[in-house]
């Protein structure tokens, strides 16, 4: 069960970072989309679904830092440049609480008080 699950881990570091990037930007669309429906009440729809979908993928995140842990990794992505030997490596669990605090924030700001 252990190797399978670090096969899977594996095969599944090259798609983190990509998912850094789909994070990055849901955070973007659901910022700009809670300041558009709070200055016109347009586009709530929009902030709390991407809100929500950033708190799904925090939490994915967070799952993966304790499934990692319990295999004996230490799951992090280097955002610095490998080829120039520059690691800055961050642990899954913190890319999960950027991605898990404001996208549950703004998916419940922008579900909240909806007849404005």
């Amino acid at each position: 069960m252990k190797q399978t699950m670090l096969d899977l881990m594996i095969k599944m570091m090259p798609l983190m970072m990509p998912l850094v990037y789909v994070g990055g930007a849901l955070l973007v669309i659901a910022v700009l989309a809670l300041a558009l429906r709070l200055a016109t009440g347009k586009a709530g729809g929009v902030a709390r679904m991407a809100g929500w979908f950033l708190a799904v993928l925090g939490v994915f995140f967070l799952v993966c830092q304790v499934a990692g842990m319990w295999l004996g990794a230490t799951p992090s992505i280097n955002f610095g440049d490998s080829a120039k030997f520059e690691f800055d490596l961050k642990p899954f669990w913190e890319i999960g609480l950027v991605m898990l605090i404001p996208g549950a924030l703004i998916g419940w700001l922008a579900g909240h008080n909806r007849h404005g």
